[in-house]
């Protein structure tokens, strides 16, 4: 969700987020107390009336204390002290107020408590003319000791005007503005995504996809534009390019979606989205925090710059710390649609990052609240208390995109959640220390079952070992394949284990694509240790099982996703041409069996939608595709002398259809 595919460009890569900036930069202040007054109907009315807002209401408009709509869109929010020695915060952002193009700059908003914010104007200006150079006192003395050279560059990055004057065929394009404080040189420092044409005839708005950088003396500016560059990169003949032609972008270093964050020891380091958005890099920045540790030509792989969350098309990143454990949430790259949120851990921050899967369960999973990441806001980080930055992007009005704060929560180990996207108020955050549950757990559990789990466990915290009941969510075990387990102590704090539900009586397992994941592998496992399965391969075209000389398998013109280090769900087969994909189980024994079927779309905005037939009968009229994990049960399926059963998934829309796994189950 880099929201937006812009004109002339392959991606939009909207992706925001801040990381939880100036942790550290800035000493943090002791949150202060937050008035918790009855929360008003509407909060335009209360602006307009002069009431103080008191609550905040994700997605609802915002307005500033004139009463304006705030222009802060992709943006950030960092703390500082005010003159008055108390903890103000600063919220710079895209301001949208012409549209996409003809942008003013960079705006910033100050508030003491979060909730109301005052204007403090642009802190960085672009330009709608050269003559500004001169003309204009701003420019004039901000860039008085410039060389025409350097000014060249200040035009052609900041000049995001549609009427060029100067042959250049687009505007530049100024997203994704992050702040932080360098205490050695007393300086602020912007980093954006600095956009643009490559040169005066290029056609593309997205064709540099640079990262610029500005300075200034004041965290309300002048910022004074310095210039923008390509990042650290791999050579691109060293790793899998991910799908894309390295010719596409021969010199490297992309940078689109980015963020800052600056580290307890002071180092700063700068998160973008690289590689056509395919993969995300982490980079420290020199002592001055205004360029590289290195230059990407010398630049050393795990000393200066980390490639990570490679082939994930991962934008929009956001970074924090909490406990020692650096966090970064992200967005997929689905242009201005939203998607689901995903975050990813790391003891080091240039060390190997884990992906921790989607930070929102239920509603909301599937497109994060229909927000994107942007920046997460480390509003009393002793007490691991955070707040999630998104934006909720209507490009046919930009200037009016929502803003979607939520809570964020912590579970055990540190899991992280966030949301709802209900109105809430800061003294709803809570304070969090991190928790283990200790007790082994089983690998999988059969199907609707609860009953093998222990009824105790043990919960360790701060080095203290205690012994709680548990009660265990049948939710989570309601359909085969891998699950997240839920267990609640008796206290009320919950955690999850990765399972796989079993489904007795299991005949036939098949993971769509042929790959041999750690799931299937259990799956086949359990099922041949309890009836026999089968099949003895994930998956295989209509023939006899090389193991058992069963024949089954898949007819219909296809391809496959996915590979083994997956799971059932996103490892695939998909259809192609309108084809339908047909399963054919044979050597069954009479009787009644159930078919499970589980669903997962990578290209969850393709819109597809498949019919469902078994031996000939419609069980399913219309299976929709969506980026969440979700299963067809069809039971009661009656097998005769024919010991067959045949599964057909037909599409219904326009767009191919596809298939992640099936399950054949005796159960009578």
């Amino acid at each position: 969700m880099a929201l937006g595919t812009r004109p002339h460009h392959h991606y939009r890569t909207r992706g925001a987020l801040r990381a939880a900036v100036l942790l550290g930069v800035v000493t943090l202040l002791p949150p202060t107390a937050v008035a918790a007054s009855a929360m008003t109907s509407d909060p335009v009315a209360d602006r307009q009336a002069g009431t103080p807002s008191t609550s905040f209401r994700p997605g609802a408009e915002w307005r500033d204390t004139d009463g304006k709509v705030i222009q802060a869109h992709g943006g950030q929010v960092l703390q500082a002290v005010d003159d008055d020695g108390k903890r103000i915060w600063y919220w710079y952002g895209e301001d949208r107020s012409n549209g996409y193009f003809d942008s003013p700059g960079i705006h910033l908003y100050s508030s003491h408590d979060l909730y109301n914010w005052k204007d403090n104007g642009l802190a960085l200006r672009t330009l709608s003319s050269q003559d500004q150079f001169t003309n204009d006192k701003y420019f004039a003395h901000l860039y008085k000791d410039y060389t025409a050279e350097q000014r060249e560059i200040v035009w052609r990055d900041l000049s995001t005007n549609l009427e060029r004057t100067d042959g250049w065929a687009r505007p530049s394009i100024l997203e994704r503005p992050k702040v932080i404080y360098n205490k050695a040189t007393g300086k602020w420092v912007m980093w954006v995504h600095s956009d643009g044409p490559s040169s005066p005839t290029s056609t593309s708005t997205y064709a540099r996809a640079e990262a610029g950088v500005a300075i200034a003396n004041s965290p309300k500016g002048p910022f004074r534009w310095l210039g923008s560059y390509r990042l650290n990169h791999v050579p691109s003949d060293s790793v899998p390019w991910c799908g894309s032609s390295p010719a596409f972008d021969p010199a490297g270093g992309m940078a689109r979606d980015m963020t800052l964050f600056v580290d307890d020891d002071g180092i700063g380091y700068i998160i973008y989205s690289s590689e056509e958005n395919r993969t995300m890099y982490i980079s420290k920045l020199n002592a001055a925090y205004t360029y590289l540790s290195a230059p990407p030509e010398t630049a050393v792989q795990g000393k200066d710059f980390v490639r990570t969350l490679a082939c994930n098309q991962r934008e929009a990143p956001a970074m924090f710390k909490s406990e020692g454990r650096y966090y970064l949430v992200t967005s997929g790259a689905t242009g201005w649609d939203p998607n689901p949120a995903r975050y990813a851990t790391a003891t080091e921050i240039l060390g190997t990052w884990t992906d921790r899967g989607n930070p929102i369960s239920g509603p909301g999973a599937g497109d994060t609240y229909r927000s994107q990441s942007t920046n997460v806001i480390p509003y009393d980080r002793q007490q691991n208390k955070f707040i999630f930055m998104g934006d909720r992007w209507t490009p046919s009005t930009l200037a009016t995109s929502p803003y979607v704060w939520m809570p964020m929560s912590f579970g055990e180990n540190g899991t992280l959640t966030i949301g709802p996207d209900a109105e809430w108020q800061l003294d709803d955050l809570q304070p969090y220390q991190h928790w283990t549950v200790t007790t082994p757990m089983p690998d999988h559990v059969w199907l609707r079952d609860t009953s093998t789990l222990p009824t105790q466990v043990q919960v360790s915290q701060a080095g203290v070992t205690t012994t709680h009941p548990v009660s265990w969510d049948p939710s989570t075990v309601a359909q085969p394949g891998p699950t997240k387990l839920r267990g609640t102590l008796d206290d009320g704090r919950t955690f999850t284990r990765d399972v796989v539900v079993v489904p007795h009586g299991l005949r036939y397992v098949v993971n769509a694509g042929g790959a041999a994941t750690a799931d299937w592998q259990l799956l086949a496992d359990a099922g041949s240790s309890e009836a026999g399965l089968l099949n003895s391969t994930p998956e295989q075209p209509v023939g006899a099982d090389p193991g058992t000389g069963t024949t089954w398998g898949y007819t219909g013109s296809s391809g496959t996703y996915g590979g083994a280090a997956g799971d059932l769900y996103n490892t695939l087969r998909w259809a192609k041409d309108k084809e339908p994909l047909t399963y054919t189980f044979t050597g069954l024994d009479r009787g009644t069996y159930t078919v499970h079927a589980g669903y997962w779309d990578p290209w969850p905005w393709a819109n597809r939608a498949a019919q469902v037939s078994i031996n000939g009968t419609v069980v399913d009229e219309e299976r929709l595709f969506t980026s969440d994990y979700t299963t067809g049960e069809y039971a009661n399926i009656s097998v005769g002398d024919d010991g067959e059963i045949v599964v057909d998934i037909a599409p219904t829309r326009a767009p191919d259809i596809q298939v992640s796994w099936l399950m054949v189950t005796r159960t009578d």
